[in-house]
């Protein structure tokens, strides 16, 4: 199964499978998040072979609705890449997009309405963008985008439409990157920060207080209690629900500059500048009490998932004793002793 769309005239590949999976995704109303985007353009373009089979056995059954839940388990499963390989990657590569990008837009701008000029001027344009290019794909993609500029430099009145054209599919482009970039530092299933945007964030926070005098950090280490249970009992979509809610709820529950990430599986992490450890525990206990009383409601049954319950540990930063290891390692010790103390409840580190 499989989509037939003729491509434009001098379109790029990566324009015609990105026109192609949007086509594909409205067809079957599908919201085009980040994550969605990401599966329906690798399909578009056949660059995963087991990907599309599955796809391919979804569409083939009758009233089976490609979901969210289902388009999140297809990243997952096949489109994710290690994090920890790619993350530096991603963020270079969408930066250095961004800067050849703004660039041809630059260039597009200064000849749109102006053809007795621009023929002298775009050869060196073009010299000047190739510098500062790095990337090959994107270099091939300047390439591409300046070269069909150059080629309509003949074509009289049908100038400004193509260059406008031309325009609209790098604005695109800009706005797909700068998802890319926003993303990259998120976690997909539950919207807070991922395990990198937290590690960043902590050793941004921990550097400010130790050039800080007076400075307070403080850190809280959440774990969904029983959250296997959870998966055993309803499966893995209401598990990943069960995600969902906790991180929707430490969105809402914590403001400010504070800093909410998921640390990994079913744990969280929160961090609160500006605030002591009693500060830092009625947070907690706040988090405690809005997640106890946040209900889950199962669409397919109509009926209330078991109640969802967190455990948390609390630490405050000792910029004289603690390196970043230590210091989370005193969270979770505290977080420890909420699981064996009973679960659903706040403790605060040890010092002994």
């Amino acid at each position: 199964m499989g989509m037939k769309q003729e491509p434009k005239k001098g379109e790029s590949m990566a324009l015609k499978h990105a026109r192609q999976s949007l086509t594909l995704m409205t067809e079957r109303s599908i919201e085009p998040t980040p994550v969605n985007y990401s599966v329906w353009y690798h399909y578009a373009a056949g660059d995963i072979k087991d990907l599309n089979d599955e796809i391919n056995k979804f569409l083939g059954t009758k009233n089976l609705n490609i979901t969210d839940d289902v388009n999140i388990y297809l990243y997952n499963k096949y489109v994710l890449p290690p994090e920890d390989k790619t993350q530096k990657t991603v963020t270079d590569a969408s930066q250095n997009a961004q800067t050849v990008l703004g660039e041809i837009m630059g260039v597009i701008d200064k000849f749109s309405g102006d053809t007795a000029t621009y023929n002298n001027q775009i050869d060196g344009h073009v010299a000047d963008l190739s510098s500062k290019i790095t990337n090959p794909e994107l270099k091939e993609m300047a390439k591409e985008i300046i070269s069909r500029a150059v080629a309509i430099r003949d074509s009289g009145s049908a100038l400004n439409a193509r260059l406008e054209e031309s325009k609209r599919e790098v604005v695109q482009l800009k706005e797909n990157l700068e998802k890319v970039t926003t993303e990259s530092n998120r976690d997909f299933l539950t919207g807070v920060g991922n395990r990198k945007a937290f590690e960043h964030k902590l050793g941004e926070l921990t550097q400010w207080v130790q050039q800080t005098p007076g400075a307070d950090l403080c850190l809280l280490m959440l774990d969904i209690d029983h959250f296997k249970k959870f998966n055993d009992k309803f499966g893995h979509l209401i598990g990943d629900e069960v995600l969902r809610k906790v991180g929707g709820a430490l969105h809402d529950t914590v403001k400010g500059k504070d800093f909410v990430g998921r640390y990994g599986g079913e744990e969280f992490a929160v961090l609160l500048p500006n605030t002591p450890l009693s500060g830092a525990l009625i947070v907690a206990e706040n988090i405690r009490k809005h997640i106890q009383e946040t209900q889950l409601l199962r669409k397919d049954t109509n009926t209330f998932v078991d109640q969802v319950t967190v455990s948390i540990g609390a630490a405050r930063y000792r910029p004289e004793k603690d390196s970043v290891a230590v210091f989370i390692s005193r969270a979770d010790n505290a977080l420890y002793r909420s699981k064996m103390g009973g679960r659903n409840r706040v403790t605060q580190e040890s010092f002994e």
